[in-house]
């Protein structure tokens, strides 16, 4: 079980000689990046934040921070989409990542007083058992890795603004090894009063870890400030959404001079250098949403920033690309997606919304 990450501790193994515990340690630095390398991975712990945690956010792009509907989940990239639809409703999702890692989050949210609204989530990401050996391939025993958060959020309405704000606690275990963290999210959404448009603002993932897996080891989180837009022109069936992620930074690019190397007339290397368009293409995240009557939607999306940092050189394929379709059916919806992040094949989430609120008024009736 998790073929990807043993595979990753049998060769850190071999080229280094490391054995049990000081294995172990390696593995930690590795854990981020094992998540998901598209979002400047090895250099932050508690990456599995950034993960969508829904089909229909999957579906466009992965990010998505103004896109405002019944789907409570959605609060967990921005506290600010919790809202009157959201009330009342509670959410669960699973995904089976890659190598038989699985992913899964449940939400719920509701009114509080007049303006107000809460919502709670959990999430969490189980890597499965695997095997501990030596340096000469002895078994020492088992050990398990695993990554969970516990999220409140708050919002309040005030005209066509809603500002909100997430409190989250995040474990970490490997092996005997754990950290943990406190972090927040803040943000705020502009819907018009009019028209089929808003305006998304959320600063992610701020804090402090407040023990990390050894004593030596940093723990960086996974930071990031995102700006979003999604509107509707009038008399289409389609609503876009364009979403600008790790705005605090500007150059998000991994150049590995392994792949981006050749050899000039005079026999000297010369490293390819990643233009300025792609620089700032691979801030952006894009997704669409086809409505066919009230009860189907279909989704399409496509990140860049996943596209050039997890293709293959020479054969790109669907990576960065995403489809999904949201079927309502009265007070419930099920949502598919499929976010293809490499050539070898994508990721899968299914997504059940319920309005607790909706079957209550009916059994009342």
């Amino acid at each position: 079980m998790y073929n990807c990450y043993s595979s990753k501790v049998r060769l850190i193994r071999t080229i280094f000689g490391l054995t049990g515990r000081n294995l172990l340690i390696v593995a930690c630095l590795l854990h981020g990046y094992l998540l998901q390398a598209q979002h400047l991975g090895g250099r932050y712990s508690f990456a599995f934040l950034r993960l969508p945690s829904n089909a229909p956010l999957a579906a466009q792009g992965g990010v998505n921070i103004s896109g405002r509907d019944r789907n409570v989940n959605l609060f967990l990239a921005n506290p600010a989409q919790l809202n009157p639809e959201t009330d009342g409703n509670i959410s669960v999702n699973y995904s089976p990542y890659y190598a038989g890692i699985s992913h899964s989050s449940a939400a719920y949210g509701n009114k509080h007083r007049e303006n107000g609204h809460w919502g709670a989530a959990i999430q969490y990401l189980d890597y499965g058992t695997m095997e501990e050996t030596d340096a000469t391939g002895a078994v020492l025993g088992n050990f398990s890795a695993r990554d969970y958060a516990a999220v409140v959020g708050y919002a309040h309405t005030l005209s066509p603004y809603t500002i909100g704000v997430n409190v989250k606690l995040a474990g970490s275990h490997l092996a005997e090894y754990s950290s943990y963290a406190a972090l927040f999210d803040v943000g705020g959404v502009f819907k018009h009063p009019a028209q089929d448009f808003t305006i998304g603002l959320a600063i992610r993932n701020a804090g402090f870890a407040f023990k990390s897996y050894t004593a030596d080891t940093r723990t960086d989180l996974p930071f990031d400030v995102q700006l979003g837009t999604t509107f509707k022109p009038k008399f289409m069936p389609l609503r876009f959404t364009f979403t600008a992620h790790h705005l605090h930074r500007f150059d998000i690019t991994y150049n590995d001079p392994a792949l981006r190397t050749t050899i000039d007339q005079n026999g000297n290397e010369v490293v390819s250098k990643i233009s300025f368009v792609d620089k700032l293409s691979r801030h952006i995240a894009f997704g669409t949403e086809l409505s066919l009557g009230k009860a189907l939607k279909l989704m399409g999306g496509n990140n860049h920033l996943v596209r050039q940092e997890l293709r293959l050189q020479n054969s790109p394929a669907a990576a960065g690309f995403s489809f999904g379709a949201l079927l309502q059916i009265k007070a419930f919806s099920l949502a598919y997606s499929r976010f293809y992040q490499h050539s070898a094949g994508g990721v899968s989430y299914l997504t059940l919304t319920g309005s607790l609120k909706e079957l209550g008024s009916k059994k009342l009736q």
